[in-house]
Formats: C-alpha cells, sequence, structure tokens
C-alpha cells in the first residue's frame, strides 16, 4: 500500500495547496479526474462533433463564413447610406415590406441607369458646342484681310487685233479661248494644240492681260500714299493675271517655295510666319508682312483707285466693264472666279470689313474628328502648303483629282517644278473639270474645316461719283486723265475696319469629363442616394472589412 500511494504519488502533479484545480493530465487513465461543468459542456461538444460522420472540416468552415457574409451583409444594409436598403435588412419587418423596399431600390437603379445612358449617348454623339467667346480679338490682333482684284477684260483690245492681223495660228486659238464659251477641245487641233503648251500660254496671258501698273492707278495706306508695286503682287487665278494685297510670304504660304513653278513675289517688308491658329509670333515686327490694321475708319485702312480702261475691252467674262474683288484669308490663294464681289466703275464704294473669327479649345482634341468635324493644323499636313484650311485643302485634292486624270494640273493649280501644266493639248481632259468638281465632295471627304479659321466678309455702301471728286482724281492722276476718263473708267473703293474688337466664336466640348461626372452624380444622388463615400463604403464591406474579419477570427483545426 505504502509503494502504491507513493506510485500515485509520483505519477501525476499536484499542488501543495489541496484546494488546487485537479491535474490537466493523469499518468493513470484509471483514475477518475472531476471537472467543472463548463469544462464538460465543452468537451462533451467537442466529442460529439467527432462522433457524428458526416460533419467535416470544410463543413464547419463554410458554415462559419455563410454565417459570416450573412452577419456583414445584414450589418451593411443596416448602415448604408443608400436610401432604403436598412428596410431591407430591418429584422422587424416583415418579408413582404422587405422585397417591397428591395423593388424599389431596384427601381431606382433602372431609373438612374436609364437617364445616366441619356446623358452618355448625348455626351458621344454630339459632345461640341460653338459658344460665343467673352473674350473679344482685339483688332491688333488680326491681319489686314488679303485683298485680289482682277479686271474682268480677258484681253486688251490693242493686243488682240495685233494678234488677229499679225499672229501667228496659235496665238489665234489662244485668243478664241479667252474669249469664246466653246470648249477648247472645239478649238483646237492636234498640230496647233502640241504647240500652245504652258509655258507658251503663260507668255501669252501676261502679254494680252492687263498688267497691275495699269490696273492700279493709286493706292493709299493708313493715310500715305504709297506705290502700289510695293503693296500688290502679279498673281495666276482661275480669273486670269490678277493682283493681290496681303498676302503671306511664299516661304511661309508653301512648303517647298523654291521649287514651285509659278510667278515670283516681292515683298519690301519682313515676313511674318503668321496662321489663323498660332496667330502673330511674339517677336513679329509691328510693320511686317501680312500687315495688321492701323486704326478704324478710312483713313486707317486702304483705298484704291482702279482704272478699268473700258476702251481696251475686247471681252469679258462678266456682262458689263467691271472688276472682281475677294476678301480673303491671307494664307490662302483666292477662288476669284466664282466667289469674286463685282464692282463697276464711276463709283466711290466702302468696304466695312467684318471679319468671322472662329477658334477652339485645346480640350476638343481628345474628341474624335468624325464627331467635331474640324481639324487641328497638328492633325493634317498638305503637300503643297504649310497651313490647313478648308481651301487649301479643297485646292489640293482638286489639282490631285486633275493630275490622276488628265496627268496634269491647271495653271492656277498647286504644283511644282515637275508636275506638267496642261496645255490646249490635253482639252479632252480638262474640260471635264466641272464634273471633277461636283465629285469633290465624294474624292475629298477628308477636307474638313479648320478648328481655328478666319474669314472675312463685307459690308458694301455706294455713290456715283461727284463732279468735284472727278475733277479732283483727274488732276491727281498721272497721264493727264480727263473728267471724263475718270468718269467712265475709274473706281475708288476704301476698305476699313469699323470696330476696335470683334465677336469670337470658340468650338468646345459641351461635356466634359467633369459635367459628365456631375451629371452622373446628381442622378444617382436623387434616385437613390449615391455619393462618393457610399461607394468607399461598399468597397470596405466587400475587402477591407471581410478580410479583417477573417484575420480576427480564431484558426481551428481538425482531423478528418
Amino acid at each position: 500500500m505504502q509503494h502504491e500511494g507513493l506510485n500515485q504519488k509520483t505519477n501525476y502533479w499536484t499542488t501543495e495547496n489541496s484546494q488546487d484545480p485537479a491535474p490537466w493530465y493523469v499518468w493513470d487513465h484509471k483514475r477518475t479526474i472531476s471537472r467543472s461543468k463548463s469544462e464538460v459542456g465543452s468537451w462533451s461538444t467537442y466529442l460529439r462533433f467527432f462522433e457524428r460522420p458526416h460533419h467535416t472540416h470544410q463543413d464547419v468552415i463554410s458554415g462559419c463564413d455563410s454565417r459570416g457574409v450573412r452577419k456583414d451583409l445584414r450589418e451593411y444594409l443596416l448602415t448604408s447610406t443608400l436610401h432604403g436598403l436598412r428596410y431591407v435588412g430591418e429584422k422587424k419587418l416583415t418579408w413582404f415590406e422587405r422585397f417591397f423596399w428591395l423593388g424599389a431600390f431596384s427601381c431606382s437603379i433602372v431609373c438612374a441607369g436609364f437617364f445616366i445612358l441619356n446623358v452618355y449617348d448625348k455626351w458621344r454623339s454630339s459632345p461640341m458646342i460653338v459658344s460665343i467667346n467673352p473674350e473679344n480679338m482685339a483688332l491688333q490682333n488680326l491681319p489686314f484681310p488679303a485683298i485680289t482684284v482682277c479686271n474682268v477684260n480677258q484681253a486688251k483690245k490693242s493686243v488682240a487685233e495685233r494678234y488677229k492681223k499679225d499672229g501667228n495660228p496659235v496665238n489665234k486659238k489662244l485668243l478664241e479661248s479667252l474669249c469664246t464659251s466653246q470648249d477648247d477641245t472645239e478649238i483646237f487641233v492636234s498640230d496647233v494644240a502640241q504647240s500652245a503648251d504652258w509655258d507658251y500660254f503663260r507668255s501669252f496671258l501676261i502679254n494680252v492681260t492687263q498688267p497691275c501698273s495699269e490696273m492700279l492707278a493709286m493706292c493709299i495706306w493708313d493715310s500715305g500714299e504709297m506705290s502700289c508695286q510695293d503693296l500688290f503682287n502679279a498673281q495666276l487665278t482661275d480669273e486670269g493675271l490678277c493682283c493681290t494685297f496681303n498676302v503671306v510670304h511664299r516661304n511661309k504660304l508653301f512648303r517647298n517655295p523654291k521649287d514651285l513653278n509659278d510667278m515670283n513675289f516681292t515683298f519690301p517688308l519682313p515676313s511674318v510666319d503668321w496662321t489663323p491658329e498660332g496667330g502673330y509670333p511674339a517677336d513679329a515686327p509691328y510693320n511686317g508682312f501680312p500687315w495688321r490694321p492701323r486704326g478704324i475708319g478710312t483713313d486707317h485702312g486702304l483705298t484704291l483707285v482702279l482704272d478699268a480702261n473700258v476702251a481696251e475691252y475686247y471681252c469679258a467674262s462678266t456682262k458689263s466693264p467691271s472688276f472682281k474683288i475677294l476678301l480673303h484669308n491671307p494664307t490662302e490663294t483666292p477662288n476669284i472666279a466664282n466667289l469674286g464681289d463685282i464692282y463697276g466703275p464711276g463709283i466711290e464704294a466702302r468696304i466695312a470689313i467684318q471679319p468671322r473669327i472662329m477658334d477652339a479649345a485645346p480640350s476638343l482634341q481628345g474628341i474624335d474628328v468624325k464627331k467635331r468635324v474640324c481639324l487641328f493644323s497638328s492633325e493634317k499636313a498638305l503637300v503643297f502648303y504649310r497651313t490647313y484650311t478648308l481651301k487649301n485643302c479643297e485646292m489640293e485634292c482638286e489639282a490631285r483629282n486633275m493630275l490622276t486624270l488628265c496627268k496634269c494640273v491647271l495653271y492656277y493649280m498647286p504644283k511644282n517644278k515637275t508636275t506638267r501644266v496642261c496645255g490646249k493639248a490635253d482639252a479632252n481632259c480638262y474640260s471635264n473639270i466641272s464634273f471633277i468638281r461636283r465629285g469633290r465632295q465624294m474624292s475629298c471627304e477628308e477636307c474638313l474645316p479648320a478648328c481655328t479659321e478666319i474669314s472675312y466678309y463685307e459690308r458694301m455702301s455706294s455713290a456715283r461719283l461727284s463732279k468735284a471728286m472727278v475733277e479732283q482724281y483727274a488732276k491727281r492722276l498721272s497721264g493727264n486723265k480727263t473728267a471724263e476718263y475718270v468718269t467712265n473708267n475709274m473706281l475708288i473703293i476704301h476698305f476699313f475696319f469699323e470696330d476696335l474688337t470683334f465677336t469670337r466664336y470658340t468650338k468646345g466640348e459641351i461635356f466634359g469629363l467633369t459635367e459628365f461626372l456631375s451629371n452622373t452624380g446628381g442622378l444617382l444622388g436623387l434616385c437613390m442616394g449615391f455619393s462618393m463615400m457610399s461607394l468607399v463604403e461598399l468597397i470596405y464591406y466587400v475587402t477591407l472589412r471581410a478580410l479583417c474579419q477573417t484575420r480576427r477570427r480564431p484558426k481551428r483545426h481538425f482531423t478528418q
């Protein structure tokens, strides 16, 4: 017995205090250990779990996770800032009431989505709007328009009669082609047409047309009389040989001016690289070409005295002796035959220049070209012209079509030294140019308006020349002009600005990203009380809270 007690005493750990709890482990499995009711209950639960073989480790974990997810979902519904969700998670409400509020919340989502889709469709289909810019353009930042003047007389009578009397067959046929409505195919035969190439026709055109020195009798700029040769340059247009004022230098107008097969231009003052989109450079001299207006009124504009020389009229492109005048952008080649205005002699006319300024916000570049329907200069490079405008693009497109069909271009179209200019031998092809122009809409779809454009319009007023005015100019003009000659041949015309500032029309986004988000947030807030914090709240419950709850739950290891 003593040995048995000793064995019992040494086979398990005890404390000296008799009130201490029973030992936590017994070597002698026959000895009964007393436990508390809580310990007995927990252990019995643990044993019952293993006594039920249909429960596995995955069942316990999934059960705990599903209960945790339902708890988190209910807590989110009760505390969410979205309108109506707390009624869905409220236990005190019946299932019918919960479904009612769930249906109401779903309907609000559908309504918000419908209106947001409408806003998005409007944003994508018509994202651009043209508005009046509150900041007007100052007069000194705007160039004086380029002015092209043509005498509608196609040939001087004295030269034409000399050609008809003593000219060779080529000159006679060229003169006939200028003064008749017949197609060149009906005038030129093969042997004569081969001799009438471009070089020959250009010399003929210069000789038979009234030169600028005869047409421009007097030029007054900013109340100071100047040499017309310093202000105007001869230019070949679709109306023939004309005179142009205030165009940009050919080095700034064309990409490769040395390769062009055209007439020479002279500029008495330094040239400026002005463009409608970039304006005048910061270091541009104030007197550089293209010239800027010096003020408002006729005293600070351009005054011209034009001589029609009616006695030399042989054939004209209009029904009466007159001039064709066109105001255009300094970076464009004029299309004066169809767009020029007609002014007859014997009158004094005042042309109030009214610019139309269209610019674009830089943010517009983010919108698709097909939707904004305009091009920035950096988005499309022309072959000949340095500055992109709609008319320059159309001129190049017409020349490209002509070159494709006829292997040549007309004399007034952009060309280089290697491009063949159409002669009369190509009349069978280029006589169909009207068809090419009608088809330009089909073949020149890439020519869109420039996003930044400046065009000029005129408001004209005129009156017959008074006797005193006629006598005054008869004395001032060279060549001993009589009062009768001034009345029958002279046109006095003034070009000027009326205002110091001009309204600008700006193309901009009707809906930017900020406006779209504002409209979307307003609709979501109206329908369901949604805000940015509601989104943060949802993300928190889905990600951060679920992760924290998972890490907070105790890890349990079970055996299969």
